[in-house]
This record gives structure tokens, C-alpha cells and sequence, in this order.
């Protein structure tokens, strides 16, 4: 990789830094973008790992309460990002993930296979291929748009939940036909609170959550239990 000397001066489009300013609020997801600007800028897709193994990011990442492993927030700190569509997430044929900031030439190249792993001796590395959706794209392909205030709200679920429930509280938002947070949230809120048994009966849950309604409304001391 170039000496970080030899990169250009604000080599990010002012299109991008706009937006970074403007729609990111998280201070994690923040970060890894400016990591990812300031290895790559917007010429050259960066290894996760090498983001990850960033000092700067690595000792502006701790001491913020969170009980998660560090490493683990900033993945879902980059899924967040990628979501968002600031920076493009590519997979090489090792199954490593590397990323590019977003500008219409990057698009255009990650989704041509045009941009190849550059920290390899081999005289034709195999092109990188878009990187498949985490929760963020799992979310917009059967939910919504990823908004900024619904990235916020995804990021504080991984910071809670483990990422599988989630995808598994989509999928029953998306089976029963309920495509909207609030009751996939109430899904996971129902599993944090009840648990989660493979032999509870998918319908029975849909019923529970339904009758919340009733057990927390204006008449719920006419259905509370004596």
C-alpha cells in the first residue's frame, strides 16, 4: 500500500464529505469512514483488517461503555456505512472483505470487477466481487431504506441483540407480513424478555405480541390477571 505521504490531498469529492457530515451520527461509524478515506481515499479498496488493525482507530474506539468487543463494533460500524452507501464493501477469493469509499467511479468499478487486492504478489489477482448485505442490507432488501435515523437504530440493535436474532426477527416480519421496525423491535424485545425456544410455535408468537396492545393500553387492568 502507498506511503501515506504519496496519497493526494483531499482526495474524498466534496459530494462525500457532505454527506459524511451531514448523515452520520454514530462516532464508530465515523471513524472507520475516515479510516477507510485516509488508507484509500477513494482510489483503492482497503482490507478490513488492515482498518481494523488501524492504531489511531483501534485507541479512539475504546472506553465508550460498550461491553462488545471492539473489533466486533467496528465491523458493524463498516456494515453501517456500507449500508448507507459511503463506502462500497468487496470480498476477495480468500473471503476477505475490503472496502472503497463510494463515488460513481468506484461503483462502477466494484460492480465491473475492476478493482483487484493490492497487497498481493501474485502477477493477476482475481478481481473482488461486491461483498453480499450484513443486517443493514438485509434490512433495505426486505424491509426499507436505510435511512440515517434507521441505521442509528439497526447499530444500537447489534450493540443489544445478537446479529443472528435479528436476521431471524426480519424473517418473521417479512413471514408474517409486519415489514416495519417497530415490530421486528418488539420481536427482539419479546426473545430478550421470554427467551427463545425452537419449539415455540411461530403463530403463538405472533398472538403474544399482538396482544401487548391490550396489556399495556388505557384498558389493560380489565385484562391483567387477578
Amino acid at each position: 500500500m502507498p506511503d501515506a505521504l504519496q496519497r493526494p490531498e483531499n482526495s474524498i469529492p466534496p459530494a462525500v464529505i457532505d454527506r459524511i457530515i451531514q448523515e452520520i451520527w454514530d462516532p464508530l461509524e465515523l471513524k472507520v469512514t475516515l479510516t477507510v478515506a485516509t488508507l484509500g481515499g477513494h482510489e483503492w479498496p482497503v482490507s478490513e483488517d488492515d482498518v481494523l488493525e488501524f492504531k489511531p482507530l483501534r485507541r479512539g474506539s475504546r472506553g465508550d461503555g460498550s461491553d462488545r468487543n471492539t473489533i466486533e463494533r467496528l465491523h458493524t460500524a463498516l456494515q453501517a456505512a456500507v449500508a448507507r452507501g459511503i463506502l462500497v464493501a468487496l470480498r476477495d477469493d480468500d473471503g476477505r472483505l475490503w472496502y472503497v469509499v463510494a463515488t460513481d467511479e468506484t461503483r462502477q468499478q466494484a460492480y465491473s470487477g475492476q478493482f483487484h487486492r493490492v497487497d498481493t504478489t501474485a502477477p493477476a489477482p482475481p478481481p473482488l466481487s461486491v461483498d453480499r448485505p450484513g443486517i443493514f442490507g438485509l434490512y433495505e432488501q426486505n424491509i426499507a431504506v436505510v435511512t440515517p435515523i434507521m441505521a442509528d437504530r439497526l447499530t444500537e440493535a447489534l450493540n443489544t441483540y445478537p446479529e443472528e436474532w435479528i436476521r431471524d426477527a426480519i424473517g418473521e416480519a417479512v413471514t408474517y407480513n409486519k415489514r416495519n421496525w417497530r415490530y421486528i423491535q418488539r420481536i427482539l424485545d419479546n426473545w430478550a424478555t421470554e427467551g427463545r425456544t425452537d419449539e415455540t410455535n411461530r403463530r403463538d408468537h405472533e398472538e403474544h405480541l399482538d396482544s401487548e396492545k391490550y396489556l399495556r393500553g388505557k384498558y389493560a387492568a380489565l385484562f391483567r390477571r387477578r
